[in-house]
């Protein structure tokens, strides 16, 4: 009687093995597989792929379902449910894991397939190709559709202030503010439009929070250097422009006040120095008649 007992029990029985790979089909190892069966709450079954990516497990009642969910680090998680067949042992499969940054990109192209992100990258594509008019089509379309797509906003406020509209410049960067107020684009696009329409109280407040945000930024070191200039502080400016050439050794503006700030102190090499490079990097430059004309006196 135990005999047949046996033979019975072994007949529900099954192999299944698999193996775990990334979406190039390269074996993944130190995979972790856990094996449930939700008809049986207290079965758990944990395994680990070896190097070439496998994994083994005898399941002793093949009648019921299992479920088998394979995790490892840098990748998403798989779960799937298998059935085999009772008695079976050549039950193979394979599990392909996407790694977390496939994972994020499939989810971004899946954005940019719906409605007002498809006509945004479009828009996006045509600017970087150097069609603005076209760009700005597609930007505005995208914003008709989705009102909250800031960096669509950002887009028009920079098409606009290239083409010298700064007042609807400024109204597509406000915009783009209310639904990000820290993009940094739009901030920078707010100030100078602001400038150019004469409004200080707004260039002010749009260039602190740019500053705020960017406080390492070449442009946003000059702008706080210019308000020591402004001031005739030329002790709290030179290290802001020290800081700003040094991040960025070829900055037109840094390098023509950091060699005024010289001459000033006395260092005539060092003064001439800075504005030859200015003049090399900025020849038609707003300050290179006045560069150009200290150099010739020094």
């Amino acid at each position: 009687i135990c005999l047949v007992g046996s033979l019975a029990s072994a007949s529900t029985q099954a192999r299944v093995a698999g193996t775990v790979v990334d979406t190039a089909g390269a074996p993944i190892e130190g995979a972790t597989i856990t094996v449930t069966c939700p008809e049986s709450a207290s079965y758990e079954k944990i395994l680990e792929s070896d190097a070439k990516g496998g994994f083994k497990i005898l399941l002793l009642d093949a009648t019921k379902i299992y479920v088998f969910s394979t995790e490892a680090p840098g990748y998403m998680g798989d779960v799937r449910e298998i059935k085999v067949g009772v008695g079976t042992m050549e039950n193979e499969f394979t599990v392909q894991l996407q790694s977390q940054q496939e994972s994020a990109e499939a989810e971004r192209e899946a954005i940019f397939e719906q409605p007002g992100y498809k006509e945004y990258k479009e828009g996006r594509e045509l600017f970087n190709s150097g069609d603005f008019d076209g760009a700005r089509v597609k930007y505005a379309e995208a914003v008709a559709l989705v009102p909250d797509i800031a960096p669509a906003w950002a887009g028009l406020a920079d098409i606009d202030y290239r083409h010298g509209d700064y007042s609807s410049a400024m109204d597509a960067a406000k915009t783009c503010l209310e639904y990000d107020d820290q993009n940094a684009k739009c901030l920078a696009i707010a100030a100078n439009s602001a400038k150019e329409v004469g409004d200080a109280e707004a260039e002010a407040l749009y260039m602190h929070r740019y500053q705020e945000l960017n406080p390492d930024d070449p442009t946003s070191l000059f702008n706080q250097a210019a308000e020591y200039l402004n001031a005739l502080d030329d002790d709290k400016a030179r290290p802001l422009l020290e800081q700003c050439l040094e991040i960025d050794p070829e900055f037109p503006e840094c390098l023509f006040e950091y060699g005024m700030v010289l001459l000033r102190s006395g260092d005539l090499e060092g003064a001439k120095d800075q504005l030859n490079k200015y003049l090399e990097v900025a020849p038609d430059g707003k300050d290179a008649t006045a560069a150009s004309e200290t150099v010739k006196y020094l």
